[in-house]
């Protein structure tokens, strides 16, 4: 309320003025989309430290770029999604008067485009920018220089734009949702044009050459609704009918978009800086292209922010329909594709078998970063910096022998996110790819094609969950022993359940202070990699360390008779592994022998990790430098050995006198392998590993920790680690522990000779996981990929 100064009355405060929106599309234009990203700079680190290092010793940083392909149908993806997000949505019923629309302020729709007259009449032909397309065009003639001329088709709007606009099919065809086709040369003449007096036309031009479809009534209706508008300009800066068409519709808010950020799109927020200083206008930055990328990040960063603000597509889709609304567009469009198909034609079922479930060639892959952790950013950083596997990249694609790189190319681009839910509790916000579709790799499962969380993955993860798969057998002194686990008890809200054992165990313990086997250990049951341990010397003391009733802990005592060191230090050996789970041809089960069925393949790598303690081990120091384990030193090669590891000597089954190491290795591998497959293929059976919602193909890397006696006759398993600690030098990956900051120094320090680098073992995994085809090619004769070997195979038949 606001006081009139002459009166005294107090007057209703004005009312502000109504936010109304326009969308410009800047050249989308099918002669403008083939010189976009065309000339892109190979992918590098956005980490300027110890960059030069990296590029200079890995060359898949230095010959990778994004195809030029994918990346113009990543950009028209953005462009169709700000365009469902502005355009009125009718519903769907038998009443086709019905005009219900979701949101009733749509913006306006304004194609701004660059358009010439036959022979490129008026345009000088030293013009920078476009003087060259005169010249050629007076030496060869408009048959075959007419490179955006009038009545060409490449001069027309991308038709799959023009179908969203349209809300129906072009020329006969459905709408596309799948970014069109960079060469659509089917772009329809009957959208309402404006031309530079501003009057409304129909687009019949007799210069056209094309025949064209003349339905008056979408016309009409389309005029009358001001449905969108088609600006042509012959210049480099926007007709000067754009102001007229924003002032007569009171537009307060612009957006741009479109292609030749470093032309069309910064001319007309020139243009709109000086002549309607008082709209805001902004950007969308995953709808915005150029002839490279390095280009448009320079206008992006230093350019665009002085006349617009730079959004991103999730933020113009929420101010503009809503992130529901989007999704709810989405869900209609898939219900009339459908529909569409249904009505079109009927095909029979193909049976899915392993010859037909290899993943179709595309032109482009897309990756949604959701923030949910796990190894994702490093996939990602192999599937886009991956070069095509050849015979020499097999085992040593960095060794000296390696032919040099040639520049190849990825077609895995990135998909844009939105907001998906908040957890209150943690204060977390979860993401999803924008418009919550399903993409073809994203680290939450229920959006993606791939999935890198096994379903069911907490019953191995989980310390406490483990102990329902490892049998619990009895002692020679009656005390409880476990198949593969230490003497392991649960403890639940502070007790042991069924604790009798533990009851008798403990009051031994209290009787004898002088435990000769070692320590107890309490663990939170859900936390790996060291963290949440404590140590202590009796069992009478570990139930006043697991005291939050809220935590589930386990009680692991001690293995007896450890192998060390020889040094004296406790070791373990660490194992990795790679779960996948995906339908294939059937191997035998079934009544039909072209049945698909789901298939478990464990694999684990051939090179283990010696991980050591900081100080000599004794069954009396409880201190976590004596009793933890976590640092990886060196790795275990099959023949190469390890002169720390005390191995026995006298075991032929075990060891040789020739080389003690090799046959001690072997056998501790198998032993190992062993109880992981035993392990895995209990959970497949029991239904503790699931399949996946449409047996979506899953995966996961993660290690399994051991400990052997002192004459290596018995392997414990200590734990699983899922998402384990792995680094890769090159991945640019969040140095987020202490033991990934410590690889990083040693890296720094001795570069390729530095012990511990993952990036070949990760490598080969995303290989064996996205490239099947490839890497089927390639295997060795035990089925082997690079340090990856096939460790069993677990067909699950289900009804």
């Amino acid at each position: 309320m606001m006081m009139n100064p002459t009166t005294g009355i107090l007057n209703p405060a004005p009312t502000p003025p109504r936010t109304r929106r326009a969308l410009i599309l800047c050249d989308m234009q099918n002669d403008a989309l083939p010189s976009l990203f065309s000339s892109n700079t190979p992918l590098t680190s956005n980490d300027s430290k110890n960059n030069d290092r990296r590029r200079s010793s890995n060359p898949e940083n230095k010959d990778t770029v994004i195809d030029p392909k994918a990346r113009r149908q990543a950009f028209l993806h953005s462009v169709q999604a700000c365009l469902r997000a502005s355009i009125p949505i009718k519903s769907h019923c038998n009443n086709d008067d019905d005009d219900n629309v979701f949101d009733a302020n749509h913006p306006l729709i304004i194609f701004l485009g660059l358009q010439f007259p036959s022979r490129y009449e008026g345009l000088h032909s030293e013009h920078c920018l476009y003087g060259s397309l005169r010249r050629l065009n007076e030496k060869v003639g408009d048959g075959a220089a007419h490179w955006f001329m009038k009545g060409y088709p490449g001069c027309e709007i991308l038709g799959s734009l023009r179908e969203l606009v349209d809300g129906a099919p072009h020329n006969g065809v459905s709408s596309r949702t799948d970014g069109g086709c960079l060469g659509d040369d089917g772009a329809d003449d009957n959208a309402v044009t404006s031309n530079e007096t501003g009057d409304y036309n129909d687009g019949n031009d007799s210069q056209h050459e094309r025949p064209i479809d003349s339905d008056s009534k979408r016309i009409q209706e389309a005029t009358k609704n001001k449905t969108y508008l088609t600006l042509w300009r012959d210049n480099l800066s926007p007709p000067s009918t754009l102001k007229h068409h924003l002032k007569q519709h009171n537009i307060t808010d612009v957006t741009v978009i479109g292609a030749k950020a470093t032309q069309a799109v910064q001319s007309t927020l020139q243009y709109l800086a000086e002549n309607l200083p008082y709209i805001d206008v902004s950007v969308v930055r995953e709808a915005l292209a150029d002839d490279s990328d390095d280009r448009l990040s320079v206008m992006m960063e230093y350019f665009l922010p002085l006349y617009a603000r730079v959004a991103t597509l999730e933020e113009y889709v929420e101010v503009t329909c809503g992130l529901e609304g989007y999704c709810e567009r989405l869900k209609m469009e898939e219900m009339m594709t459908q529909k569409q198909q249904l009505d079109q034609q009927q095909q029979p079922q193909v049976v899915a078998t392993k010859s037909n479930s290899k993943r179709t060639k595309k032109d482009v892959y897309y990756y949604a970063d959701c923030q949910r952790g796990g190894h994702f950013s490093i996939y990602v950083h192999h599937l886009t910096h991956r070069r095509a596997l050849t015979p020499a990249m097999k085992s040593t694609p960095f060794a000296a022998n390696s032919p040099s790189a040639t520049t190849t190319t990825t077609s895995w681009v990135s998909h844009p996110t939105q907001k998906w839910y908040q957890d209150i509790f943690r204060g977390k916000q979860y993401t999803c790819p924008l418009g919550k579709k399903i993409v073809d790799f994203c680290d939450e499962p229920a959006f993606s094609e791939m999935v890198m969380f096994l379903k069911g993955r907490e019953y191995l993860d989980d310390k406490g969950k483990l102990l329902e798969l490892d049998s619990a057998l009895c002692g020679k002194n009656g005390e409880e022993e476990r198949e593969f686990l230490p003497e392991t008890y649960s403890v639940q809200g502070g007790e042991v359940p069924g604790g009798r054992m533990w009851e008798s165990i403990t009051n031994n313990s209290m009787e004898n202070k002088d435990d000769e086997r070692g320590p107890w250990f309490v663990k939170e049951t859900n936390k790996n990699g060291g963290r949440a341990i404590q140590i202590c010397q009796h069992a009478s003391q570990c139930l006043e360390l697991a005291n939050d009733p809220m935590e589930t802990y386990v009680i692991q005592r001690h293995i007896p008779n450890p192998s060390l060191l020889t040094d004296g230090k406790k070791w373990h050996f660490k194992l990795y592994n790679l779960l996948i789970c995906e339908e294939e041809r059937d191997v035998g089960g079934g009544d039909d022998g072209n049945a698909a069925v789901p298939v478990w393949t464990l694999r684990s790598h051939k090179e283990a990790w010696l991980c050591t303690s900081d100080k000599s081990w004794s069954a009396n120091d409880i201190t976590p430098e004596a009793q933890v384990t976590i640092k990886r030193t060196k790795r275990f090669r099959e023949g190469v050995p390890i002169k720390e590891l005390n191995t026995p000597q006298n075991d032929n089954d075990v060891t040789s006198t020739d080389c003690p190491f090799t046959r001690a290795y072997s056998s501790m591998f198998k032993q190992c392998t062993d109880v992981v497959a035993t392990l895995v293929e209990r959970a497949i059976q029991s239904n503790k590993l699931q399949l996946r919602p449409g047996k979506k193909k899953q995966f996961e890397l993660f290690s399994s920790d051991f400990m052997f006696n002192a004459d290596f006759t018995k392997a414990y398993l200590i734990e699983f680690n899922f998402s384990p600690v792995i680094y890769d030098p090159y991945a640019n990956q969040e140095l987020s522990t202490d033991g990934l900051k410590r690889y990083q120094r040693l890296f720094e320090m001795y570069g390729e000779e530095a012990e511990v680098n993952d990036h070949e073992m990760i490598r080969d995994a995303v290989s064996i996981v996205f490239f099947p085809e490839e890497t089927e090619k390639m295997k060795g004769a035990d089925g082997s990929f690079g340090g990856w070997k096939v460790v069993k195979s677990i067909p699950r038949f289900v009804s």
